[in-house]
């Protein structure tokens, strides 16, 4: 066997895992994971501060992004309710099918309200993609674990960041193009769109083989259970305090530069083009 034989092997081997069905999901599932983030976060705040809003007023609506840590409280819904007609698809399937159609909606809400006339409303919708973005992020994180295979975790992990990351970065620069050129309310309607990959992707894949089947809840002790259970299970570990201040510590920064950087091109004079 010659060398450079041996060599595409080893690449074709390299790549082989990223080319199959489950990392490709765990892809497509990033990719409309990362989407609603873009929607409230430094796109929102661009367009709050071409439309007049001041500093203040915009960089308060990074509150919006608090629903995304509170998600915990009604995840146990997303896991146990069986929807009914669609559910006979699966738990899975119909919830990423019910969330991601909320999305759309409450994008699509988004991009109807007009921030200088009314911003109570333009909160309320900003929160309202926040509960939808929250609740896509449950089934989607789901979907993604259920169907990769235990070896195909790693890899899969990789191709759902690369995903959310594409996902978020696209979807701000396609509203900040079809801005420009069709006005705020356009881009924000076209970026509904990135929600279909994750509904196709189930649509595709189907039901993961590994779901168990929804449990009724019967009383507020298990919901209370399903909901703090985890928590004292992950402090009950060690180092976990030191986990949390170094997600902490890691994330301020990149936080804050992702949600004021376009404030301050804006400032500079650059344009959405």
């Amino acid at each position: 066997m010659s060398a450079d034989t041996s060599g595409q092997r080893t690449l074709m081997d390299s790549v082989r895992p990223y080319l199959e069905k489950e990392s490709l999901a765990a892809f497509f599932l990033g990719m409309s994971s990362g989407f609603p983030y873009a929607m409230i976060g430094a796109t929102l705040t661009t367009r709050l501060a071409q439309d007049g809003i001041d500093k203040k007023t915009v960089t308060a609506f990074t509150l919006a992004f608090l629903v995304y840590n509170l998600k915990v409280f009604w995840a146990w819904v997303v896991d146990g309710v069986r929807l009914p007609l669609i559910g006979r698809m699966g738990q899975r399937v119909s919830w990423m099918l019910l969330a991601g159609a909320l999305v759309m909606a409450a994008v699509a809400n988004l991009a109807l309200v007009d921030p200088s006339a009314d911003l109570g409303a333009t909160v309320l919708a900003a929160v309202l993609v926040g509960v939808a973005g929250a609740t896509f992020d449950i089934v989607i994180d789901a979907y993604r674990i259920e169907t990769l295979k235990p070896y195909q975790l790693g890899t899969g992990s990789g191709m759902s960041q690369y995903g959310w990351r594409i996902g978020s970065a696209g979807a701000g620069a396609l509203a900040l193009v079809v801005s420009a050129r069709y006005g705020w309310s356009a881009a924000y309607l076209i970026c509904a769109l990135f929600a279909l990959p994750a509904m196709l992707t189930a649509l595709v894949l189907g039901e993961p083989s590994r779901h168990r089947e929804p449990v009724g809840k019967k009383g507020l002790g298990e919901v209370f259970t399903a909901i703090i259970g985890p928590f004292g299970e992950f402090f009950r570990r060690s180092g976990a305090w030191l986990v949390l201040v170094f997600i902490l510590v890691h994330k301020v920064g990149d936080t804050l530069a992702n949600l004021t950087f376009r404030l301050l091109f804006n400032d500079l004079g650059f344009t959405n083009d």
